[in-house]
């Protein structure tokens, strides 16, 4: 029953054009797992298009973040609570001193 859900899912799925996601303005955190559906390329091909996958040490950290994690496919991602929650808090705050500082420029 799974299985046929997932087809079912990906039949209804809408496909986003890359110009749409690209012109996402906030940061974004992509999380897969190693053993996902997602395909890893796709998930790197979404992470550059929120405009990551730069040489950091040279053109500075992204914004947005893509972490893919080991040893889960996609249904047990929400039980690596004790990778995800420190990885999305960590996110959470950083956008929230970048908005902070905007905030207060003139």
């Amino acid at each position: 029953m799974l299985i046929e859900k997932i087809k079912e899912m990906d039949q209804d799925m809408v496909a986003w054009p890359a110009e749409t996601v690209g012109a996402i303005a906030k940061p974004a955190v992509s999380v897969i797992g190693d053993s996902d559906i997602i395909r890893p390329e796709h998930a790197v091909d979404m992470f550059r298009l929120f405009g990551g996958g730069v040489a950091g040490d040279v053109a500075g950290l992204p914004r947005s973040r893509l972490a893919v994690l080991p040893r889960a496919p996609d249904i047990t991602l929400v039980q690596r609570d004790e990778w995800l929650v420190p990885m999305i808090e960590e996110f959470l705050d950083a956008a929230a001193v970048e908005e902070a500082m905007r905030a207060t420029e003139p």
